[in-house]
């Protein structure tokens, strides 16, 4: 029974009503929402050409069209690591059900992937694999077996016998190593076939083809040439032909995949000889993503079968494809015509429902209605009234809200000024407290007090200095003032703001530009904060002896660049790394710090319009990345700072090749006649006054800033050795040492190079430039010492046992010898010693070297060393003689090596200048 009763303006249900109407409302609520919720399965993509990851793409929604409950949600990143992480970010707020995710690398993508796994999606990584192993299943290739068969193909078609050529993708991908390594194990397993070259195509058939070209005679002396994609192989064949190589060369590819201008189809037309069949995994990805789904078994690890497509199976192989795509047309047309009869269907229904709901909802709230009318009337009336007395003490909070804006605003200027006073008396407490602490005469209870002292004032430093920086955020009106920077000098000077800690700690710090940038547009000033920021983190979470590492690189497209702050110490924990640039958020492991260093960091880096990223594994270091756009254009005309503004940037390039020389004699540190001379070139002041304090007692020195200064004093002094910096104002110590290498005046002094890069890369090609010795910042004093009086030592003893005679007889007067008559003979030697072996060695040739007449030769040669040019040769040759004896050679063989002209000649002047003939001093030294 549905009845409504009226009791003095109220309105009353019966019990009845209320059940059928509810009953009808779960009813047809249950009605529209009965459709099953679609399950989300959501692909993020980020490797392989265009055609792989269409291929890839099509296999999937072919899969997919048998299951049409399915949504298939789809993103494609390009090869952007960036990119695709801030893809899955946004996958994983559309309520997925499976993620499946094909990496570009694996470290970038590590963590965001864990993250996913850590929700409780399940994940299917495919081709490539993350780090950390956290996902539910694994499809992919095997790349090692790949390139094997590529091998054992290779064989078989050239019968055990030729030349092969190797064109790899891009160098330090798992996927390019791997078939490298496959594929040279099983050629050098074959006896007759050898590598004739190795290219680099980068996986782009652009590449490739310049490559080729670059390397075209000896890519066009190969039998088979392998390609680890059917991309580059098209580029080495446009190479090629274009080069018109006469030769039959088998190219052969990877992927062999269908449709216009792929792999399947240059075969069928004879321009790639066969290719390695990559299957892209999208039908299984798919088949395991809906076990997952569906809670039935499946594999964790799914590694996909490969074989070679040839003319003898590769029209078969297209014409199922193009089977397969027309069946797949079929399938889509009927799914089509489904889906739009099921769409029909429920919007029917869905009207049908309305309308019954509607009908009900009509009749009850007709008679509700009237009521509700008047119950309204009334208490608008009432709510009017209250809005009155609203607004009045709104009014009143406005008011009150602006005064505690104001007190707000006084607190924090006293706040901030209160906090900068502080820093006054905490530098004159600490000051002194370090003087002190240098003192030998104070007992050790008075240290341990001092000591005491010394830490507390540190604390109240920091303390202080974190008051500072969480005012200094909580304003947030940061203005950018941007100009051009010079980036290496930028980077070095923040770097040298840290070598006192770096070497208290022990920690080496490199730096390295892998870019072309010489020169960015940052807010100098801000972005000092930013990277000093980033290394004093990387420094106090790293342990002593750690490394850090600085790098700079630019993308593809050369509109953004990369500066990335690499450390091996403790690492961050995965539940901070998501909010570890959060304001005053402190991770787990954290113990100092104010929490919002990182905050400021990224607000920094925003405002540059950049981005800022964190990565980390705990126990192996971190990573911060700053990806900053190139050029200016993105800036607004007010934070460009105007050259009329009067502020002078921090760092200019012209204060680097302008050396400040108020003193010659500041340049000169001279100590004895006798003592050796060191040529030390180092820019930054505070260590170059260190080298010359632990020097100067026992060597004479040469202190220059740049690269100028030094060869000015190569040119006018000449230097026992040379101890240089690398990162120089106005270029590289590496210069200094090429120069003075390649020079053969000076191609016998020693170079020590002194730098704070401690990258095996410049330690390597300071050693292919022949350095001495390379020693890193921070050094020891004494090991510097020991190692710089080894080699002079070093040096010293070769001289004697190298030198002739006649340099002997004359050591006596070395002391009265000016600097120019030491180069002149140093040049007089070198060039004899290098034309030793020459037995048309004549007076003319040497003077001619030295760009003097005959006569001023000959005076210069009396004067110096008392003996004519042709004894000074005759001496040079029988010395060197005597060596080549000791060394084991046959006097048949020693003879010519030195210059001599005949063997009877050299037995007589043996004879004649050591009392005995050169075989019975070679029996000598063989009895010895």
């Amino acid at each position: 029974m549905m009845y409504i009763r009226i009791v003095k303006g109220k309105k009353i249900m019966g019990r009845h009503t209320v059940y059928g109407l509810l009953i009808l409302f779960l009813f047809l609520g249950c009605q529209s929402v009965s459709q099953k919720k679609k399950r989300v399965i959501a692909f993020s993509q980020c490797i392989g050409n265009d055609a792989w990851r269409q291929t890839m793409l099509e296999e999937m929604k072919r899969e997919l069209s048998f299951n049409p409950d399915i949504e298939f949600l789809y993103r494609d990143a390009h090869g952007n690591n960036a990119l695709q992480i801030d893809q899955i970010r946004e996958l994983a707020k559309a309520d997925i059900d499976l993620l499946i995710v094909s990496p570009n690398e694996a470290e970038p993508l590590t963590p965001i992937v864990d993250s996913i796994y850590q929700l409780h999606i399940p994940v299917i990584v495919t081709d490539r694999k993350t780090s950390s192993g956290q996902y539910n299943a694994y499809v992919g290739a095997d790349n090692l077996a790949i390139g094997k068969l590529a091998g054992q193909y290779s064989q078989t078609v050239l019968q055990g016998k030729g030349k092969v050529g190797l064109v790899t993708g891009l160098s330090g991908t798992s996927a390019s190593i791997e078939r490298e390594k496959g594929f040279k194990q099983s050629i050098l397993a074959a006896s007759g076939l050898q590598i004739n070259g190795i290219i680099h195509g980068g996986w782009e058939k652009n590449t490739a083809y310049a490559e080729t070209r670059k390397h075209i005679s000896q890519m066009a002396q190969s039998d088979v040439i392998f390609t680890f994609n059917d991309q580059m192989a098209m580029g080495v064949k446009k190479a090629l032909d274009e080069a018109q190589s006469k030769k039959d060369i088998k190219i052969i590819g990877v992927d062999a995949l269908p449709g216009p201008g792929n792999g399947l189809e240059q075969i069928m037309q004879g321009h790639m000889y066969a290719s390695m069949l990559y299957p892209t995994g999208g039908t299984e990805a798919i088949r395991i993503a809906l076990a997952i789904i569906n809670n039935q078994p499946y594999k964790r690890e799914n590694i996909l079968a490969t074989s070679v497509i040839d003319k003898t199976n590769a029209e078969l192989l297209a014409l199922q494809s193009h089977k397969i795509q027309q069946q797949q047309i079929d399938i889509d047309k009927r799914q089509e015509f489904i889906t739009e009869q099921n769409r029909i269907y429920q919007n029917q229904k869905s009207v049908l429902n309305v309308l019954v709901v509607s009908l009900v909802l009509a009749v009850v709230f007709g008679g509700v209605s009237v009521i509700v009318i008047k119950s309204n009337w009334e208490k608008n009336k009432h709510l009017e009234i209250k809005n009155g007395e609203i607004l009045s003490q709104q009014q009143q909070i406005v008011e009150m809200n602006s005064q505690i804006q104001q007190a707000a605003e006084i607190k924090n200027n006293f706040f901030t000024n209160i906090s900068h006073e502080f820093k006054t008396p905490l530098t004159l407490i600490l000051a002194p407290i370090e003087d002190l602490e240098t003192r030998k005469d104070l007992a050790d209870d008075i240290k341990d007090q001092l000591s005491r002292v010394k830490r507390s004032a540190k604390k109240l430093q920091r303390l202080v200095s974190d008051l500072i920086d969480i005012h200094r955020i909580s304003k947030a009106k940061i203005k950018l003032q941007v100009s051009a920077v010079q980036i290496d000098p930028f980077i070095q000077q923040v770097i040298n703001s840290f070598k006192p800690l770096l070497k208290k700690s022990r920690i080496s710090v490199s730096y390295v530009n892998k870019s072309i940038l010489k020169e960015v547009w940052i807010d100098e000033y801000l972005m000092e904060q930013v990277l000093s920021n980033l290394l004093s983190n990387a420094i106090k979470h790293t342990a002593a002896s750690g490394r850090i590492e600085i790098s700079l690189e630019e993308n593809s497209f050369k509109d953004y660049f990369y500066l990335r702050v690499l450390d091996n110490g403790l690492g961050i924990a995965p539940i901070d790394i998501e909010h570890i640039f959060d304001p005053f958020y402190q991770g787990t492991g954290s113990r100092n710090g104010s929490g919002i260093g990182l905050a400021y960091a990224k607000q920094i880096v925003e405002l540059h319009h950049g981005q800022i990223t964190a990565s980390s594994k705990l126990g192996h270091g971190s990573i911060f990345t700053l990806r900053m756009p190139i050029g200016n254009a993105h800036y607004e005309q007010e934070e460009l700072l105007k050259d009329e503004s009067g502020i002078k940037p921090i760092f200019k390039q012209q204060e680097y090749l302008e050396p400040e020389i108020k003193s010659p004699q500041k340049n000169l540190s001279f100590h004895s006649d006798k003592s050796k001379s060191i040529l030390i070139v180092e820019d930054n002041d505070e260590i170059r006054d260190y080298l010359r304090s632990i020097l100067e007692r026992d060597y004479n020195l040469l202190l220059a800033r740049d690269s100028r200064q030094a060869n000015n004093f190569m040119k006018t002094h000449f230097p026992d050795l040379v101890l240089t910096d690398i990162m120089l104002p106005d270029g590289s110590g590496l210069d200094i040492l090429k120069d003075v290498k390649t020079f053969y005046q000076t191609a016998h002094i020693p170079v020590i190079l002194l730098s704070a890069l401690a990258n095996e890369e410049t330690i390597l090609e300071g050693s292919l430039l022949k350095a001495d010795d390379y020693i890193t910042k921070p050094f020891n004093a004494a090991l510097l010492k020991v190692r710089i009086a080894n080699i002079l030592q070093s040096r010293h003893q070769l001289k004697e046992k190298y030198s002739s005679t006649v340099e002997q007889f004359d050591t006596s007067q070395s002391d009265s010898i000016n600097d120019n008559d030491r180069r002149f003979l140093n040049s007089f030697s070198t060039i004899v010693e290098s034309k030793l072996s020459d037995s048309r060695l004549s007076v003319d040739d040497i003077a001619s070297e030295l760009h003097l007449s005959r006569v001023q030769l000959y005076r210069k040669v009396k004067q110096l060393l008392d003996c004519s040019i042709s004894e000074y040769i005759v001496e040079r040759r029988l010395k060197k003689a005597k060596s080549l004896m000791a060394d084991g050679l046959h006097i048949n063989e020693i003879f010519s090596s030195v210059g001599f002209s005949s063997a009877s000649y050299f037995a007589s002047a043996f004879k004649k200048r050591y009392g005995q003939s050169p075989s019975t001093f070679k029996k000598e030294l063989d009895r010895k």
